[in-house]
């Protein structure tokens, strides 16, 4: 077991939120740590290694949805 210095606040919010869950502040304190972890982990992948890896990492990308042609010629556009 271990003892959590916490501000009277954030003591106050806890056992509140707590209390109208119907569970202890440390039940309280594991599902949002659980929640957090969880959150963490489904934005956090891992980043390419291999140029294979990037394929199709654009195919939802704003700046290449449209006409592949009116793409190459608005990119082209801008160097001249």
């Amino acid at each position: 077991m271990a003892t959590l210095e916490l501000d009277d606040e954030t003591a106050v919010l806890i056992k509140e939120l707590a209390e109208h869950e119907h569970i202890s502040p440390a039940q309280l304190l594991k599902n949002l740590a659980l929640v957090y972890r969880s959150t963490q982990q489904a934005h956090h992948t891992e980043p390419p290694e291999l140029l294979t890896d990037f394929a199709g990492i654009l195919k939802n990308s704003s700046s290449f949805s449209g006409n592949p042609l009116e793409i190459q010629q608005a990119m082209r556009d801008e160097w001249s």
